[in-house]
């Protein structure tokens, strides 16, 4: 009865599902514990057990979460879970929830098959573009003229126009770099997601690239890097998993 209880005690986190008999030897997850296959019909959960009194939520987990599905990522195809997905059932329920999502799970397996998801951000260089906007929008020249010798923090409505017309004028220029960018990368790609960026940030973009081009890719990249270094940065993340591509995942 003691033993029975203990293993009520326990869940399954889940990491994501690949093809059954994918190699998970060496790979650990939450708490250092070996993540383990649960396989029905040709795919395989990748989870491993934890204790349920403590449910996930810290950094060290999250951190451990992408650790496993990056390292899946970056040798076969893998479905993603998000972080923080329990199941509190024997192991006969983590295969059915298998047997419940896979006409979906296939279908992103098969579509993801191949291919390997990277992040591009394009962040602009601040004081850079920003002396752009000056020399090349005469309202924003202007209004910059009248306020310059106004002393730190004195409240004025030029001050207002002038962080108005330096938006409108950056958010132009935005738009006609990151098609710009867009133009160098989109020929390698199967299919990308443009994501929202910060203020300074050109474009935040998931790539979906065969894994044949990659190298092709980042070759492109550098060239791209190093002729608009003195105003963007360009950093390329991946392969990572491919959480921007599986839609809304049916868990169970």
């Amino acid at each position: 009865m003691a033993e029975a209880a203990v293993l009520e005690d326990v869940g399954f986190y889940f990491y994501g599902v690949v093809a059954a008999g994918t190699d998970l030897a060496g790979l650990s997850g939450l708490d250092e514990v070996e993540v383990e296959a649960v396989e029905h019909e040709g795919l395989a959960a990748v989870v491993s057990r934890l204790p349920l009194q403590r449910p996930p939520g810290r950094s060290a987990e999250l951190a451990a979460h992408a650790r496993v599905v990056d390292t899946l990522a970056a040798a076969t195809t893998v479905v993603p879970a998000q972080f923080g997905l329990v199941l509190d059932h024997d192991i006969v329920e983590v295969a059915r929830v298998l047997e419940d999502g896979a006409p979906r799970f296939q279908a992103l397996l098969d579509s993801l098959n191949g291919h390997a998801q990277l992040n591009l951000r394009a962040s602009y260089v601040p004081e850079r573009v920003l002396a752009e906007l000056v020399q090349q929008d005469p309202q924003v020249a202007a209004l910059r003229e009248r306020t310059k010798r106004l002393p730190g923090g004195t409240p004025h409505p030029d001050l207002v126009r002038l962080g108005e017309a330096v938006s409108r004028a950056l958010n132009r220029k935005r738009l006609e770099d990151a098609q710009t960018v867009l133009d160098v990368v989109l020929p390698y790609t199967a299919e990308h997601v443009v994501r929202p960026g910060g203020e300074y940030d050109v474009l935040d973009v998931a790539l979906l690239v065969d894994r044949e081009r990659v190298a092709s890719l980042e070759t492109t990249l550098e060239g791209l890097a190093e002729v608009v270094h003195e105003r963007i940065r360009l950093r390329l993340v991946g392969p990572v998993a491919a959480y921007d591509f599986v839609g809304s995942a049916s868990w169970g």
